[in-house]
């Protein structure tokens, strides 16, 4: 009784050491408890992705291949350390051949795959929105602006950036646990289950070069909000709230109107308009073009008893005319029921306080409280009325506001996705149907060739 009475004695006369060293041993147990729980949990994913790797394969069947395009400066530079520790093992287990490709600047993604030779059974992005968005950029535009052709070559995401969206969406995971999310990614990858996904295609109508497109699969982003969220590293002292900083010391933002002139085309689910625009059928007695033409956009939805060259719309082709003067315009790709184009136009004024309270709600990923104009739509002309040193961010990149157009390009891509069971079902190897690079550049010379 003596001792304990000694030792609480001890910590009352040093109550500032003892607080101390009592925080520093809470902080390291229960940074202790997270590594040993990781370590189970990729222990246990290891074994599941050995046993699929161990399954043999017939003589005649190749390994996999797959090119990652990994983005190093991604997520404060740590992409590439987190590739290399959760999913680089994961699909070297699984029996996959990996190359890696790593961007050395922006816009490198793009560069490395509209140059990308060889062969590939999938590309793999391994960084954020933005490198997804200039992965699938470098892809559509080997195209050369034919898009009546479905590209089946898959595209794994692992989410390794800041900002993650479409991996969110597509994965949909069940906790806030940043190894699950990485390995669940990984794991739909070998899975070989994808889904076609939308995108959106955005014209620069001043180029001089309409193959020079880029290619969305998020949101655009334009005005007060978006400036402030790109502003949030310049307060980096701020630590933990430096993403509320912006907000609360950008009140000039509020006088920075957008000043545009929006045109808009209703969405449509299929009709015999977007069937003579997207799709240019090819010569029938080509073998390898037929082949091709049962990856058309809308060809595909016959399997269901929709013939969309019979579907009439009178509303397609028809444009709304607008003015519009907001403090923020964001436009988002809508898979909530069938694609579109979700146009949110904000107020033109907004308090101060409101705009902080806007800040806040975005740092904590709930819904906006600010009453904002909705519109869908299929196609978007943009004329701003002034756009000299303005930008923009599209799937969180950013660029020089200009004229532009945004059009809705649906099953566009393939995307690896989750079994639908969320069941891990690794117990055979699946080819399914998929063009790889190597057969696709082929095909894209014989369609120019045609």
């Amino acid at each position: 009784m003596a001792k304990v009475i000694g030792f609480l004695k001890t910590i009352k006369n040093n109550w500032k050491k003892s607080v101390f060293f009592t925080a520093v041993l809470s902080y390291g147990g229960k940074y202790a408890k997270e590594k040993y729980e990781t370590h189970l949990f990729m222990t246990e994913c290891c074994k599941k992705v050995a046993a699929y790797g161990d399954i043999p394969i017939s003589a005649d069947q190749k390994p996999k291949k797959v090119t990652v395009i990994l983005n190093p400066a991604a997520n404060k530079r740590n992409a590439k350390a987190d590739f290399e520790k959760y999913c680089a093992p994961l699909l070297h287990l699984a029996g996959y051949s990996v190359t890696v490709l790593v961007t050395e600047r922006e816009g490198g993604a793009r560069s490395i795959v509209e140059n990308l030779i060889g062969e590939t059974d999938a590309l793999i992005v391994a960084g954020g929105d933005g490198t997804l968005s200039e992965v699938v950029t470098g892809l559509l535009r080997r195209l050369k602006g034919d898009t009546s052709l479905t590209v089946h070559l898959p595209i794994g995401i692992l989410p390794l950036g800041r900002t993650n969206n479409v991996a969110q969406k597509l994965l949909q995971p069940q906790d806030e646990n940043f190894v699950h999310f990485l390995t669940n990614a990984t794991l739909a990858i070998i899975q070989e289950v994808n889904t076609s996904h939308p995108v959106v295609k955005i014209e620069n109508l001043e180029s001089k070069n309409p193959e020079k497109c880029v290619y969305a699969l998020n949101s655009i982003e334009w005005g007060a909000l978006r400036e402030a969220k790109v502003a949030r590293d310049k307060y980096w002292y701020f630590g933990k709230l430096r993403d509320l900083a912006p907000f609360t010391f950008g009140k000039k933002l509020l006088n920075d109107l957008i000043d545009v002139e929006l045109e808009y085309s209703p969405p449509c689910s299929g009709c015999s308009i977007c069937y003579r625009k997207y799709i240019n059928l090819p010569n029938k007695s080509s073998g390898i073009l037929s082949w091709i033409a049962s990856l058309f956009v809308f060809t595909r939805s016959s399997a269901v008893g929709v013939d969309y060259s019979k579907v009439i719309n009178t509303e397609c082709n028809k444009y709304t005319k607008m003015s519009i003067k907001s403090l923020n315009v964001n436009i988002n790709l809508d898979m909530e029921h069938s694609p579109a184009l979700k146009i949110s136009i904000g107020p033109e004024e907004l308090s101060y306080v409101d705009f902080v309270k806007e800040g806040y709600l975005k740092l904590k990923g709930e819904p906006s409280q600010v009453q904002n104009s909705i519109v869908e739509a299929k196609e978007i002309i943009l004329s701003p009325n002034s756009y000299e040193d303005k930008w923009l961010s599209i799937d969180n990149e950013d660029y020089e506001v200009k004229p532009m157009k945004l059009t809705l390009l649906p099953n566009s891509i393939y995307l690896f996705c989750p079994e639908k069971s969320g069941v891990l079902n690794l117990t055979k190897r699946d080819e399914g149907p998929k063009l790889s690079l190597d057969k696709f550049n082929k095909h894209i010379g014989l369609k120019q060739l045609a």
